[in-house]
């Protein structure tokens, strides 16, 4: 009898025990995104709590004109939202919603490269396609924000001197950039005339002079960096209209404090002096009169410079580094082809000063 009880008492433990280790679905979750654009589709995952069960499942759809469902996929079809059920063959179910909408194929922004002024602020507009897609803002940002900020309306606001990246972003992940060169607050006289400027305060860098001249007659322009400057530096000495830029400040890094300007001219005239910030993107220039380029990078050798000049009058090359020393290049009268060699470094900044009275050009390797 009493072995009769033991049986029977060790058989209702292993049952329990047995019966303690069998588990079931509790709970399915959808594995699919929020959002579909119209005429995809987009397959179905599910989670299982506890994760060691799998089941097979099905789904369907609350409205099949706005998406259907087959082989685990929810294939969209028109504008809207619809729920998406799925049920295991235990009877575990779960549902989500899911928004359908038109997708933006392609956009474009007003500007691709702006150049701004330090304390300036440009609106950048979007133009999308289709004009019917259902989400039509872009995200925005600044590859470097100490450069220039871009808010969330596509609005650029110009911090300090440099180079930047705006880049908008769609939901699809298409992206378009705007190149932005923001310069220091240019300084500016303008005038009639014989004219004296006192007090000029320029920062540090390398700083050019562009200059425009209305008169007939001798216009001439010299800068003083101060009271002690003897000599001064001879901007501009021509006879006419003028329009060009040449080296001011080339280099130093103490600001001038007490520059002075001295203009001789018999009509209007416009002096503006502006950090040197724009780059060369690549290794060719070309323009006309006397003009200040962008800045280049040496490449630790011995350049080789090729120049064509079309003026009848004085032809003058200097390339300046970012410390302010230079090597003539050119100095010719007339027409002109030929080569010249310059020595670079590989962590120095080079721009070419040009005076001349017609259309040149410059390349280099």
């Amino acid at each position: 009898m009493k072995n009769l009880k033991l049986c029977f008492l060790t058989l209702v433990l292993m049952f329990l025990i047995c019966g303690c280790g069998v588990q079931k679905l509790e709970k399915i979750s959808l594995i699919v995104d929020d959002e579909i654009p119209i005429n995809e589709n987009r397959l179905v995952k599910i989670s299982f709590e506890p994760s060691s069960i799998k089941e097979d499942f099905i789904l369907t759809s609350s409205n099949n004109k706005v998406a259907t469902v087959e082989n685990k996929k929810i294939i969209a079809k028109s504008l809207g939202t619809v729920k998406i059920t799925a049920k295991t063959k235990s009877g575990v179910s779960a549902s989500k919603k899911i928004k359908v909408y038109i997708p933006m194929t392609g956009f474009n922004i007003s500007d691709a490269n702006l150049e701004l002024n330090k304390g300036d602020e440009k609106q950048i507009t979007v133009t999308i396609l289709p004009e019917n897609a259902t989400y039509k803002d872009v995200k925005w940002e600044s590859q470097n924000s100490s450069v220039a900020t871009v808010d969330e309306s596509g609005i650029i606001k110009a911090k300090s001197a440099g180079e930047t990246l705006i880049v908008a972003t769609s939901k699809e992940g298409l992206k378009k950039e705007c190149k932005v060169i923001v310069k220091e607050q240019p300084i500016e006289f303008s005038g009639t005339g014989d004219r004296i400027i006192s007090d000029i305060y320029i920062p540090h860098g390398n700083y050019k002079a562009i200059l425009s001249n209305e008169g007939d007659s001798n216009f001439i322009v010299k800068f003083y960096e101060d009271a002690n400057d003897s000599y001064g530096s001879l901007l501009v000495n021509e006879i006419g209209a003028y329009n060009g830029s040449v080296v001011l400040k080339d280099g130093s890094q103490s600001p001038i404090n007490s520059g002075m300007l001295e203009i001789e001219s018999n009509g209007n005239w416009i002096i503006r002096f502006e950090k040197i910030s724009e780059n060369i993107e690549s290794n060719s220039v070309s323009g006309s009169k006397d003009t200040v380029t962008g800045w280049f990078m040496g490449n630790g050798k011995r350049m080789t410079a090729s120049f064509n000049n079309t003026g009848s009058s004085n032809f003058i090359v200097k390339v300046y580094n970012d410390f302010g020393e230079y090597d003539l290049l050119a100095n010719e009268i007339g027409p002109y082809s030929g080569q010249t060699t310059f020595k670079t470094t590989t962590y120095n900044k080079y721009y070419y000063e040009v005076i001349s009275d017609g259309s040149w050009s410059i390349s280099w390797k």
